[in-house]
């Protein structure tokens, strides 16, 4: 075993790991809000670790099977924090009612 295939693996079983526990913490949590820090970490690190495993070892032996990993990540990985946003504002809407319109859409209505 080569040192690149042992830091894949040590790589991809720490992603699994990481999202091991992100889905227990889910499980666990009983508020919405703290199972959204499991949630987003699930979309951030264990993806990362994966990904970057897959980056080390070459992915599918070809360079698009890499670009293919390493654009799936990003994309992941800009667009967690939006939805993890918006899933608390609305969690939060729901919960409380204490979230209203801003001050500019006051003013048009």
């Amino acid at each position: 075993m080569t040192a690149a295939e042992l830091a894949a693996q040590v790589l991809l079983w720490t992603g699994v790991a990481a999202q091991l526990v992100c889905c227990v913490g889910v499980w666990w949590m009983r508020d919405v809000f703290d199972r959204l820090h499991y949630t987003a970490a699930s979309t951030a690190v264990g993806p990362a670790l994966i990904g970057t495993s897959v980056v080390v070892t070459g992915g599918a032996g070809a360079v698009s099977g890499t670009v293919e990993v390493v654009t799936a990540c990003a994309v992941i990985m800009l667009l967690s924090p939006v939805v993890t946003h918006a899933v608390g504002r609305a969690a939060r809407r729901m919960l409380h009612n204490d979230i209203g319109p801003g001050p500019e859409e006051v003013a048009d209505s």
